[in-house]
């Protein structure tokens, strides 16, 4: 006699849940890595150049000005 169980077997929906839920959320969070990325781009972009300048430039001029 073959036993029938009224209680269904979810085991497999739960981990192909738990792996979207995964998947969903790695895609979110490279969505906000990149907006964020995106929207300081310029800014640190600006902060380069300004850093370069003053490494490259400003700094040696001063030690010429100095006597080192």
């Amino acid at each position: 006699m073959v036993k029938i169980s009224n209680k269904p077997n979810v085991s497999g929906i739960k981990e192909v849940s738990e792996d979207m839920e995964y998947g969903s959320k790695l895609i979110a969070r490279e969505g906000k890595l990149y907006a964020g990325l995106k929207a300081t781009r310029f800014k640190g972009f600006a902060y380069g150049i300004i850093l370069a300048i003053v490494l490259v430039v400003i700094i040696p001029a001063f030690a010429l000005l100095c006597g080192f």
